[in-house]
């Protein structure tokens, strides 16, 4: 595959990133209609692509992308896990492809997150609204790299408004509940989830062969993790579990290919999160009062760090109470 990538006629959606002739990695580029990162892998005979975007013309572009790069049609498509930015172009790969995810992801999917997509039709001008507010946040945001993130989170907000009209929730047709392997004529990969810990249930796709695992968003390269829907002792849990499978390279959710560096980071981060939380709870101190910890002064998502903390500070008052 890697000799196709440059002869791809490429998307403004994401950047293919070659990690072994198994898989390529389709990143995204902040503010369009990606969000979230993709992938691409090839088993011989079978091509799969895990996870498809927030926008249809964004999937249509990955669909592209895969045919080219491994001259066969999509197989399967593989949900992560629930959330818009790693489904909402499953439409695209539909009927052809067998969309696989665990069947609690189907389940919310078909109730939380159905209902969810039937409010934003419902309420497009709100929606445009709120989107036209946050635009005249950012013009009075002095500080330059949080004014460009939000700048690139309103870019890729009116990308999903514009696509809404034409989106169809589309339903993964097979699931699991623990683990699930395809084989292909060159290799295998295993489907496998440890439970929930970024949303009610997380897979990840690991490909023994090659040490490579796309694990959406329980990894994120250098940015905030998100944890509105998380259960983070368990998210710590789970990381563990996939430490032990041996991986070397991984394809996060968002951000740039990495390694067990930034596995490691991420545990580091919701660790560090609960014990500032817990200390401020303990001191009776405001969270508001709370600034991102220097360590993580450089990381992308910077607008999710008061959110991580209200999220926290419910739990553990909760826990308390």
């Amino acid at each position: 595959m890697k000799n196709r990538i440059e002869s791809f006629r490429g998307s403004e959606h994401f950047r293919l990133n070659y990690i072994a002739d198994s898989v390529i990695a389709a990143i995204a580029v902040p503010g369009t209609g990606s969000l979230g990162n993709a992938a691409i892998i090839d088993l011989g005979d079978i091509t799969l692509v895990v996870d498809t975007f927030s926008t249809i013309q964004a999937a249509e572009d990955l669909k592209a992308a895969a045919e080219y790069l491994t001259g066969n049609p999509v197989s399967y498509v593989i949900n992560t896990h629930w959330h818009s930015d790693h489904t909402s172009g499953n439409q695209v790969f539909l009927p052809a492809a067998n969309i696989i995810s665990t069947s609690t992801t189907r389940e919310i999917m078909n109730t939380f997150a159905r209902d969810r997509l039937a409010q934003y039709r419902e309420n497009t001008v709100q929606m445009y609204q709120a989107i036209k507010e946050f635009e005249e946040q950012i013009q009075q945001e002095t500080d330059e790299k949080l004014k460009r993130e939000m700048a690139w989170e309103s870019a890729s907000d009116r990308e999903f408004m514009k696509m809404l009209p034409n989106l169809v929730h589309s339903l993964p047709t097979i699931t699991f509940d623990q683990q699930m392997t395809i084989h292909g004529s060159n290799r295998s990969i295993q489907l496998i989830t440890f439970g929930g810990g970024h949303t009610q249930s997380d897979a990840i796709v690991y490909i023994p062969e090659d040490k490579i695992v796309v694990i959406g968003d329980l990894v994120l390269s250098k940015h905030h993790p998100v944890l509105a829907y998380a259960n983070p002792q368990e998210w710590l849990n789970i990381l563990e579990q996939v430490e032990l499978l041996g991986v070397e390279t991984i394809v996060p959710g968002h951000g740039e290919v990495c390694s067990l560096q930034e596995l490691h980071e991420v545990k580091g981060y919701i660790t560090d999160i609960m014990a500032i939380v817990a200390e401020a709870v303990q001191s009776k101190k405001s969270i508001d009062e709370i600034e991102v910890p220097e360590l993580y002064h450089n990381w992308y998502f910077t607008t999710y760090f008061k959110t991580n903390l209200s999220k926290v500070y419910d739990m553990i008052t909760k826990l308390e109470g």
